[in-house]
């Protein structure tokens, strides 16, 4: 998986995402456009088990609740 490579332009809006342990250590540091942020944040919630739900904007299946009815 890549992501697009940061420019530096004004008009990029960067998503910096850092995590740490109790003591401060880094575990995970991440530093994307905000465009890729939610493969970050879909890759972080895997490693850390932090059972989120990304529901991204545009998705074809948007309520999984009624796919039976399909």
């Amino acid at each position: 998986m890549g992501f697009k490579k940061i420019k530096g332009v004004e008009s990029e809006e960067i998503f910096e995402t850092k995590v740490t342990d109790g003591t401060g250590r880094v575990l995970s540091k991440w530093k994307v456009l905000k465009e890729d942020f939610p493969s970050v944040v879909k890759i972080l919630n895997d490693k850390f088990d932090i059972n989120l739900i990304i529901k991204r904007k545009g998705d074809k299946k948007k309520d999984r609740d009624l796919d039976w009815l399909k």
